[in-house]
């Protein structure tokens, strides 16, 4: 049965699936600090994760072709599931993510999740060819976090939207690196990507350092200087700087994927650092466990 149900699993990358799920619950912690009222935050979660299963089972739907000749290990190229199945499973969580959104009662959420929607399917049917598909990308990341501030007053204020702007940026760097993940010898992407990545890291830090900006905070809480959450930050900037020199020093498909993978696992940690940073270590440490399926399967299924 795991040979069989193996494909369908890769082609909606589920490992990634739990990282876009950590995006949307950190968004929530970030402006709300609990994880009371499970019946707004939790169809957050679920709007989130089947957006993003949407958006990657129609991705390698419009680029049949291409996979065909690129990567015919996909499942749509080497035949293992139909494109029709594929387009339909796609088509079908795309709507499921904003009617998800609509359950939370919230019709902020709705629009957020419609708009989030409304990217994905620009970004798949054709932006992604185009200069501006990294950006396409990044912002849909970055809706996803928006998502979970979405219940909240002016969505998070500015240091949300400041959390917001650095994960589209972040997501943005790790798209320009995947654009070259079937070359050799190519690394103007790349530094593009780990150009892009840094400054992120950087808004990423600058958000951490102001958690008493947030809304809804307990007097007693953050500290004045919140080391867990800053302690975290660095080390997923060390992670993702190191595997990007890596594939500097060796620009091969392999090297490049792997940077990417490291990225995309990455993201799950930098929702981890905000949160610790905003909220204190027990909320960050619900936001880390979606790590561990997204790690386990990501060694079994790929990534990218």
């Amino acid at each position: 049965m795991a040979m069989s149900i193996k494909p369908y699993l890769q082609l909606v990358r589920l490992p990634n699936i739990f990282t876009a799920a950590a995006d949307s619950l950190a968004g929530w912690l970030l402006v709300r600090g609990t994880f009371q009222e499970p019946g707004r935050w939790l169809p957050l979660v679920v709007a989130s994760m089947a957006t993003y299963a949407a958006g990657i089972a129609l991705n390698d739907v419009f680029d049949y072709a291409i996979d065909l000749d690129e990567r015919p290990d996909r499942p749509l190229p080497s035949g293992q599931v139909s494109r029709r199945f594929a387009a339909w499973l796609g088509g079908a969580l795309l709507v499921l993510g904003p009617i998800s959104a609509a359950l939370s009662g919230s019709w902020a959420s709705l629009g957020v999740a419609l708009a989030l929607a409304g990217c994905v399917l620009a970004y798949d049917a054709g932006l992604k060819r185009t200069a501006l598909g990294p950006e396409v990308m990044g912002a849909c990341r970055g809706l996803n976090l928006l998502l979970g501030m979405s219940q909240a007053a002016d969505l998070g204020g500015p240091m949300g939207w400041l959390a917001a702007g650095s994960l589209a940026l972040f997501v943005t760097g790790v798209t320009w690196i995947s654009r070259s993940e079937t070359e050799s010898g190519r690394t103007d992407r790349l530094l593009v990507g780990m150009t892009l990545q840094d400054v992120a890291f950087l808004g990423f830090l600058a958000v951490a350092l102001q958690p008493r900006r947030f809304p809804m905070m307990s007097p007693d809480r953050p500290p004045i200087l919140p080391l867990e959450g800053l302690l975290v930050i660095l080390l997923a900037a060390w992670t993702v700087n190191a595997a990007g020199a890596r594939a500097v020093r060796e620009p091969t498909p392999a090297r490049f994927q792997r940077a990417v993978k490291t990225g995309v696992l990455s993201l799950v940690w930098l929702n981890v650092g905000l949160v610790a940073a905003v909220r204190g270590p027990a909320p960050a440490l619900v936001v880390a466990a979606l790590w561990i399926p997204a790690f386990v399967l990501g060694r079994w299924l790929n990534s990218t």
